[in-house]
């Protein structure tokens, strides 16, 4: 890793890996998480889905069975915390069968691997 603080192209990266997440489960491209979450990610999204790890992470999204039409990602703040870590919070709207739309806070950790930036803990908050 780094000694260097990060830098506005880190930023950029890591506000691309929270988009890019959306993606990847508007797919359904569950396989791919590990381009966006790290191998030892903790998810909490109390109610839903809440595991320890990429593999649990990946069997629990597998496994619902009514997941989200579209994800969006929005007010993405990066809040550095070393060169190889930041906090980062955001809002999310998910737009679910039936045309309801749901709003919440992702509080993400991420941290830079020798892959990239990946999310390494991941709190979900419902709005609403």
């Amino acid at each position: 890793m780094t000694d260097q603080p990060v830098t506005p192209a880190d930023t950029r990266a890591i506000e691309d890996l929270l988009n890019r997440v959306a993606y990847l489960l508007d797919s359904h491209e569950y396989d791919r998480l590990g381009e966006v979450f790290a191998p030892g990610i903790t998810f909490d999204n109390p109610g839903r889905l809440t595991a320890n790890g990429l593999d649990e992470v990946i069997a629990a999204f597998t496994a619902i069975t009514t997941p989200a039409i579209s994800h969006h990602i929005t007010n993405v703040v990066v809040d550095p915390v070393d060169g190889d870590t930041a906090e980062c919070v955001s809002k999310a709207l998910a737009l679910r069968a039936g045309g309801v739309v749901t709003a919440a806070v992702y509080r993400d950790t991420v941290t830079r691997t020798d892959t990239g930036w990946r999310i390494a803990a991941r709190r979900i908050t419902a709005l609403g």
